[in-house]
């Protein structure tokens, strides 16, 4: 089995699980937290081209549907692909494009899309930088990207080869936001294809921005402290200040403007 199949089966065994909490974020608080921080970026997605890329369940495809964006979302996993359809029908989503895709190999022209949305993809792919090139690809003149992504392979190659233990790897710090508690198999799965990636052996997001430049896209916009607005925490806010792997504390935003 290939590093790509062995990501593959990892997210197609989570799908089920994943779509759950994704479905509990749209009824909760997480739905206004995510749609307020596209608007900051984009105000008015009416008549626009937006491209969701890792929809998992379609939670932003249906955030981007609602902001008035003419929506495709993809990804490479069938079982996910198969749980965003079938969520969309039953939220009443009809006019949304989903669809199994590389997110390293995009099967659209130059220029499709005005807005590519994408959140903690970048970090599970064997060419994450073939994405980025892609995505600067089908973007317009004019177009935005606004990924979301942290050091999770690095912090998960780190933990395995510390030797933490599952319930160190589990130690997530409460919020508003739903997660998915994995098996130990599940864990032990997802740390040995993360230390293959070659994205573990850099420090992010410069390397994104790096990578962004490298590909003619200048106006990028850098939030590191993006956590601090998605996941809240009530019972005690100090924790997410902190730099626990496992907590998603050290989430970061990039944002790309083309101006070519």
């Amino acid at each position: 089995m290939n590093i790509q199949e062995k990501i593959n089966n990892y997210w197609s065994k989570r799908a089920d699980k994943f779509s759950e909490c994704r479905l509990k974020d749209l009824e909760g608080s997480q739905r206004k937290i995510w749609t307020n921080i596209i608007r900051e970026l984009i105000p008015n997605g009416d008549k626009l081209r937006a491209l969701d890329v890792g929809t998992g369940a379609g939670f932003y495809a249906f955030l981007l549907a609602d902001l008035g964006f003419n929506v495709t979302a993809i990804d490479y996993s069938h079982n996910m692909i198969e749980n965003a359809i079938n969520n969309s029908k039953e939220l009443g989503y009809s006019n949304i494009k989903f669809l199994q895709m590389d997110a390293q190999d995009l099967k659209f022209d130059d220029s499709s899309f005005d807005f590519i949305i994408s959140r903690n993809v970048t970090w599970t792919l064997p060419d994450p930088k073939k994405a980025y090139e892609e995505w600067c690809r089908v973007l317009s003149s004019g177009g935005k990207i606004m990924n979301f992504d942290a050091n999770y392979a690095q912090g998960f190659k780190l933990a395995d080869d510390k030797g933490m233990d599952y319930k160190e790897m589990q130690n997530w710090i409460p919020s508003s936001y739903n997660r998915t508690m994995q098996s130990e198999d599940l864990i032990l799965e997802r740390n040995d294809f993360a230390k293959q990636l070659y994205i573990s052996n850099f420090v992010r997001p410069q390397w994104d921005v790096d990578i962004l430049i490298k590909n003619g896209i200048n106006r990028i916009t850098i939030d590191t402290e993006i956590s601090k607005k998605i996941y809240v925490d009530e019972q005690d806010k100090e924790k997410r200040n902190g730099n626990n792997f496992g907590s998603d504390s050290n989430m970061f935003m990039v944002c790309a403007i083309k101006e070519f």
